[in-house]
């Protein structure tokens, strides 16, 4: 298959800015086709004919046709094309702007590192192993959950090498509700923790930061889903914390470092999104959604959680193991023991009763079963 060609279209009134981003993209993405359009209601004369529209940048503040409005037309004309709107207007949250015409929202000022992340984000998306028609059905999603204002800072500030546990555990009491969440799972004696705390820092330390992130990102996304109520919210992110805790501890079991077995319990808990969406669009209820009968030959839930976390930033590896943790028949010998692999085990466990758990363990590894049969024996 050759590789897909890029086409972008940015847009923006002011030339000098128009310019200068050009330069930007054309210098972190030299292989892409970009048209610069500086009069808004034209933004159509950037299409090419021989190209697909791969993504849509616009100013939000222009005359004549603001940004927003803009990409509302782009995604009627393109539905399959992502869009993304960038925003010096500080009076507007970022939330308010997620319309669902908008797949990013990009504040001024911005980095390189943030604009990279969107150009990058398209490429993935189209490197996942999925078919045509389900991808434009995933861009066409509306009210697309976007990544929190919270969890923005939140890693941003992680991935600040001056930055400190200290001012992490800053931006995680803006937010009260995950507090009180990381404080009980950080007092949970179910993962060893005798010693009660309430110190938020402490909370981080013990559980990790990557594991704090993940957390983060599905329970302070909650008002991104509308029709869930938040006892049901909660309780999809409870399972799938399970899960991650779970994951994790057959990553140690099985001589993962640290850092590995972090990255487990991140892909579990991010894999809770494309569960959370597809109760958001009823699919779990009538199932009258075009997400809800995707042409992949993938979990329908799990497609959906690889596209949020694409899109979110998070790599393209994460993405493959979420997606790789729903059907064991559909990996390879090679993949048996890939950490998307290691998912759906966990995955199977958790949803199986006592006797399934019996037939389980019989046709898993001897090393696979050896974890799984001293869970079962600690439940007992």
């Amino acid at each position: 298959m050759d590789k897909p060609r890029f086409h972008i279209i940015y847009v923006d009134d002011d030339e000098l800015t128009l310019k200068a981003i050009g330069r930007v993209i054309r210098r972190l993405k030299p292989d892409w086709t970009i048209s610069l359009v500086k009069n808004p209601t034209q933004w159509e004369k950037g299409v090419l004919n021989n190209q697909s529209l791969s993504l849509v940048i616009s100013d939000l503040l222009m005359p004549k046709l603001k940004g927003d409005a803009l990409l509302e037309q782009v995604r009627q004309h393109y539905p399959g094309t992502v869009r993304a709107l960038i925003t010096g207007d500080t009076r507007q949250k970022i939330t308010e702007l997620a319309t669902p015409s908008v797949h990013f929202v990009l504040p001024k000022p911005f980095s390189e590192d943030d604009f990279n992340n969107v150009l990058n984000s398209v490429e993935r998306l189209y490197k996942l192993p999925i078919d045509d028609e389900t991808r434009n059905r995933l861009v066409g999603i509306e009210d697309f959950p976007v990544l929190p204002d919270c969890v923005r800072r939140l890693r941003a500030t992680i991935n600040d090498p001056h930055s400190d546990m200290e001012q992490i555990a800053r931006v995680v009491s803006e937010e009260p509700p995950l507090v009180a969440r990381l404080l009980q799972l950080a007092n949970s004696a179910y993962l060893g923790f005798r010693n009660r705390t309430w110190s938020i820092e402490t909370a981080i330390n013990r559980l990790g930061i990557q594991s704090v992130e993940s957390i983060a990102a599905t329970m302070v996304g909650h008002n991104a889903f509308q029709h869930l109520s938040t006892k049901e919210h909660y309780a999809v992110v409870d399972e799938h914390i399970e899960l991650a805790n779970l994951s994790k501890s057959l990553g140690v079991f099985l001589g993962h470092d640290k850092a590995h077995a972090e990255r487990l319990y991140l892909a579990s808990v991010l894999s809770s999104l494309g569960e959370l969406m597809v109760r958001e669009l009823g699919c779990r209820k009538t199932g009258n959604n075009p997400i809800c009968d995707l042409p992949s030959r993938f979990d329908t839930a799990l497609v959906v959680s690889s596209y949020i976390i694409i899109l979110w930033g998070y790599d393209f590896e994460l993405a493959k193991i979420v997606l790789a943790s729903g059907e064991a028949s559909l990996l390879s010998d090679s993949e048996k023991g890939s950490d998307g692999a290691l998912l759906h085990y966990c995955r199977q466990w958790i949803r199986a009763n006592d006797i399934e758990k019996a037939k389980l363990l019989q046709s898993w590894s001897a090393n696979i079963g050896a974890f799984f049969t001293q869970s079962y024996q600690e439940t007992i």
